[in-house]
C-alpha cells in the first residue's frame, strides 16, 4: 500500500498531461460559403492585378509610346507591319542617282608626261601630241587657320584732331576666332552632337588649334542669338502654313524634367524648351495659339483645346497601341485589332501608291478597307464594354476615342496634304534626343533654349 501511495502524484499528472482539450464543433456550412466566397474575391483581385502587371511588362516600343532605348537587352525582334513590296536591292528603277561628274574648269591642272616610248625606248620631248585623258580628284585643300591682321590707322588732321579708322564688323578684340571657326564648333557642338571636349578634340585634329571649353560656350551664346531673328521669321511661317507637326518630348535640364516642343513642316522647324508638357509650353512656342491650319499630332489632350486648328492625329500611334491589344486581350479582341491593324496598313499603302504614280487614291478600295476598319472597332468596344477590369477600360478606351474621332484619323484620306502618321515630327524631335545621349542633361535653362534655336537653324532649310 504505501508503495501505491507515492506513485499517486505521478498517476495524477499522467492523467493531467493526456487529458484532450475541448474540441470546438465544425464550422456551419454558411460560414464556409461566406469564407469560400472571401477567397473567390481576393483571387479574382489577385489575377485582375497579375494581368495588368503582366501586360504592363509586356509593354515595349513596339507597341506603346516607349522609346527604344527602354527595351533594355531584351528588346523584341523586329516586326514590321509593312508587306513586301516586290522590288529588289538597289535604286529603284526610275528614281535619279547621285554621279560624280568632271567639271570644265578644274582649280588646279597637273600635266603628266610619259618618259620613253614604251615600244623603242625612244625619248618622247619632242614628240607630236596624240592625245589628253582627263583624271579629276575631288579632295578638301589643306587645312590650317589663316590669320587676317587689320590695321586700323589713325590720321591727325591739319586741326589737330587724330581720327582712326572703323573696326570691320565682327572685329571687336585685338586677337580673336572668325566666324568660320566659330560656325564649325557649334555646328559639331549642336549639329552632330558631340560633347564639349570632344568638339575642343576635333577642332585641335583638323585645325591644330587649341580652343578653350569657354571658348566654345561663348560661340554658342554669340550664334544662339544671332539666329533669333530667323526664328520669328520660322514661327511666322509655320503660323500660317497649311499643315504642320507638332511633338514633344522630356529634357532633364538643371536636374528636372523639363520639355521640348516641336513644331514643323517640310521646310521650317522650330524647337523650344519648358518647364511645362501642357498648353502653357504650347503657348510659350507661339504657333498653335491662333493657328488655322491642320495640326498633326498624337493623341496627347491639350492639342485638342486649340479649337480653330483642324486636327489629324497620328495613325502610327494607334496602330502601335493596337499592338498592344493584340499583345494582352483575350483571343477574340485581338483578333479584332488585328484586323484594325491590317486595315489601317492597307490604307496607307493605298495612298502611298497613289502618291508615288501621281494618281489619285481609288476610293472604292480604300472605302472597303475603312468599312473593315469600322466593323473591328465597333465589335471590339462592344466586347470590352463592360470594363471590368483596369486592362479592359484601356482596351475600350482606345476604341472608343477610334471611333469618335474618326475624321481626325482619316483626315489623311480626305486631304491629300495631310501624311498617315506624325512620323515628321518623330524625326525632328528624334535627332534633339541624342543630346542628352551624349551630355546627360542640359545645365541651365538658358543653354538649353540656346541649344533649341540653334537646332531649329540648323534644320530649318530654305523653300525649293
Amino acid at each position: 500500500m504505501p508503495a501505491c501511495r507515492s506513485w499517486g502524484p505521478v498517476c495524477d499528472r499522467v492523467l493531467i498531461s493526456v487529458s484532450q482539450p475541448p474540441v470546438s464543433p465544425p464550422p456551419s456550412y454558411e460560414e464556409l460559403a461566406a469564407e469560400n466566397a472571401e477567397l473567390k474575391s481576393v483571387l479574382s483581385q489577385a489575377l485582375t492585378r497579375i494581368a495588368e502587371l503582366e501586360a504592363r511588362l509586356g509593354m515595349t516600343s513596339k507597341n506603346s509610346g516607349k522609346p527604344p532605348s527602354s527595351d533594355g537587352l531584351a528588346k523584341p525582334a523586329p516586326k514590321s507591319l509593312r508587306k513586301k513590296s516586290g522590288r529588289g536591292p538597289g535604286r529603284p528603277k526610275g528614281q535619279p542617282g547621285t554621279t560624280l561628274r568632271q567639271v570644265e574648269d578644274p582649280d588646279h591642272e597637273v600635266t603628266h608626261e610619259p618618259g620613253l616610248c614604251c615600244g623603242c625606248g625612244a625619248g618622247l620631248q619632242d614628240a607630236d601630241l596624240a592625245g589628253v585623258e582627263r583624271r579629276q580628284v575631288f579632295d578638301l585643300p589643306p587645312l590650317h587657320l589663316e590669320v587676317t591682321e587689320h590695321r586700323l590707322v589713325s590720321r591727325r588732321c591739319g586741326c589737330g584732331t587724330v581720327t582712326k579708322a572703323p573696326a570691320p564688323a565682327g572685329v571687336d578684340a585685338p586677337v580673336q576666332y572668325g566666324p568660320r571657326l566659330a560656325g564649325i564648333g557649334v555646328y559639331l557642338l549642336h549639329g552632330q552632337f558631340l560633347s564639349t571636349a570632344r568638339t575642343v578634340a576635333a577642332l585641335a585634329d583638323l585645325f591644330g588649334v587649341v580652343v578653350a571649353a569657354g571658348t566654345v560656350v561663348s560661340w554658342t551664346r554669340r550664334i544662339a542669338k544671332a539666329v533669333a531673328a530667323t526664328l520669328d521669321v520660322v514661327r511666322a511661317r509655320l503660323r500660317t502654313a497649311a499643315v504642320v507637326h507638332f511633338d514633344e518630348t522630356g529634357l532633364r535640364v538643371a536636374g528636372k524634367l523639363h520639355w521640348m516642343h516641336s513644331s514643323s513642316t517640310g521646310t521650317d522647324v522650330l524647337l523650344t524648351v519648358h518647364p511645362r508638357r501642357g498648353t502653357k509650353g504650347m503657348d510659350a512656342a507661339g504657333v498653335l495659339p491662333g493657328f488655322t491650319g491642320v495640326a498633326v499630332h498624337d493623341a496627347w489632350a491639350p492639342y485638342d483645346t486649340y479649337k480653330k486648328a483642324t486636327h489629324a492625329l497620328c495613325n502610327a500611334h494607334a496602330v502601335r497601341e493596337l499592338v498592344y491589344v493584340v499583345d494582352t486581350a483575350p483571343t477574340p479582341v485581338a483578333a479584332l485589332a488585328g484586323q484594325a491593324i491590317d486595315a489601317m496598313v492597307a490604307i496607307k499603302d493605298l495612298l502611298d501608291a497613289a502618291r508615288r504614280n501621281g494618281i489619285a487614291a481609288n476610293t472604292e478600295e480604300i472605302g472597303t478597307q475603312q468599312h473593315l476598319l469600322r466593323s473591328a472597332l465597333v465589335l471590339a468596344r462592344t466586347a470590352t464594354k463592360t470594363r471590368g477590369t483596369k486592362l479592359e477600360r484601356k482596351h475600350n478606351a482606345l476604341f472608343g476615342r477610334m471611333l469618335t474621332r474618326w475624321d481626325d484619323y482619316q483626315r489623311c484620306v480626305t486631304n491629300t496634304a495631310v501624311p498617315w502618321d506624325n512620323n515628321a515630327a518623330e524625326q525632328t524631335i528624334r535627332m534633339p534626343k541624342l543630346r542628352t545621349k551624349v551630355s546627360g542633361c542640359l545645365r541651365t535653362l538658358t543653354g538649353a533654349e540656346e541649344f533649341a534655336a540653334i537646332r531649329s537653324y540648323i534644320t530649318t532649310r530654305a523653300p525649293a
